[in-house]
């Protein structure tokens, strides 16, 4: 769950400094920004749906074995 984590807020940052260099710096054309910008939206997607499910599964797992799931 930490590697998902990390990985989240690695997409945001990097989404926000392609967003700040293509303000200042113009770099990209305004496609290949659109595209940059949707690969990053697309792999922080799939780690927010692989931390989920990861979650539920282990709050599964907890409820099967009759423990608290507040612990």
């Amino acid at each position: 769950m930490k590697s998902t984590l990390v990985g989240g807020v690695a997409c945001f940052i990097a989404a926000v400094f392609v967003a700040l260099i293509q303000i200042w710096l113009d770099a990209f054309s305004p496609a290949v920004f659109v595209k940059i910008e949707m690969t990053i939206a697309a792999i922080f997607a799939v780690l927010v749906a692989i931390w989920f499910t990861r979650k539920e599964y282990r709050d599964y797992k907890r409820q099967q074995s009759n423990t608290a799931l507040d612990e």
